[in-house]
């Protein structure tokens, strides 16, 4: 499976932007983020704390990797988002 590296502009408040100029698959080169679209678009996105969010998490589940707001001009252009993964080898 092929994914173009791509490598965002920064914008003020901690936001990304990318513009994808044809259908693909893109990967962020900053965030692991991948980007799957049918045609060109602009996506911006950024990474959330937590904080804000925790008490709509109720047990058992637990807060457990990082936390995006993605937007994009055309929502039928983005047919999918895979985000990283992290795992915790210690303790």
């Amino acid at each position: 499976d092929q994914k173009e590296q791509v490598t965002p502009r920064r914008l003020a408040g901690g936001q990304h932007v990318v513009q994808l100029d044809a259908e693909g698959t893109y990967q962020c080169s900053l965030t692991g983020l991948i980007f799957e679209v049918t045609e060109a678009v602009k996506i911006t996105y950024s990474l959330l704390s937590w904080s804000k969010y925790a008490n709509l998490v109720e047990k058992p589940w637990i807060v457990g990797g990082p936390l995006f707001d993605v937007r994009c001009d055309s929502a039928r252009a983005l047919t999918s988002i895979q985000f990283p993964h992290s795992l915790c080898l210690g303790g």
